[in-house]
């Protein structure tokens, strides 16, 4: 009777053990790659605000994304993790080459 208890115990502290090493390595890894899906997004639309600039269609250095849509730079920009439309009101600043998101 007694070594069963024993046995369930250690199989109980085994799962504890193990899911308190996978559950912050998963949080770790999701945080890592969607930060690199923003990036990927961020960057994408800091290098197509600088060509409308470089080319002379886009007179600002405060861009926004409408604007970046209205002349074929860009489609719309989805956020990688929610799949919702980012606001067009957003926009990339050339000055400091930053994208601020507007909620």
């Amino acid at each position: 009777m007694e070594k069963i208890k024993i046995s369930s115990i250690n199989i109980v502290l085994i799962i504890i053990v193990i899911a308190l090493l996978l559950v912050p390595a998963t949080i770790y890894i999701l945080k890592s790659h969607y930060d690199a899906m923003n990036l990927v997004i961020e960057k994408k639309v800091i290098e197509k605000a600088s060509e409308c600039y470089n080319s002379k269609k886009c007179k600002s250095k405060i861009i926004k994304l409408q604007e970046l849509i209205d002349k074929k730079y860009i489609e719309k920009i989805y956020d990688p993790i929610s799949k919702e439309l980012i606001n067009l009101e957003s926009y990339v600043d050339l000055e400091n080459n930053e994208f601020k998101i507007v909620k």
